[in-house]
């Protein structure tokens, strides 16, 4: 049988890697357009945003991933509430999200108990 519980917790912080080495390379690129123009399809003062929404994102998936390894009382509502924040971050984000919504809200906690 599938453990969707399982699959959407690396789902969750296999996204989480890439948000925060998302967040550096937007830092990076915002440091090297300071020297010169990096030709970027995004105006030069959008990037420290964009950086700081990555990691924005990867606080809460951090944050939600602990919760749901202590087996929170609140995990289910903050799973939930990150899964709908997930749903506009293109293309992995909302992916996941979307998981999260359909087959994994129904689970709680680590150990998959289901919640009726």
């Amino acid at each position: 049988m599938i453990n969707h519980n399982k699959i959407y917790s690396v789902a969750l912080a296999t996204l989480g890697v890439l948000a925060v080495c998302s967040s550096g390379l937007v830092l990076f690129l915002t440091g090297a357009s300071a020297g010169g123009s990096v030709h970027t399809h995004l105006p030069d003062a959008s990037l420290p945003w964009v950086a700081a929404i990555n990691f924005g994102y990867f606080v809460a998936i951090l944050f939600v991933l602990c919760a749901r390894g202590f087996q929170a009382e609140s995990a289910r509502r903050l799973t939930r509430i990150l899964n709908w924040a997930l749903l506009p971050a293109l293309p992995g984000g909302t992916v996941v999200g979307l998981y999260g919504l359909l087959k994994a809200e129904k689970i709680s906690g680590a150990r998959g108990i289901k919640i009726e």
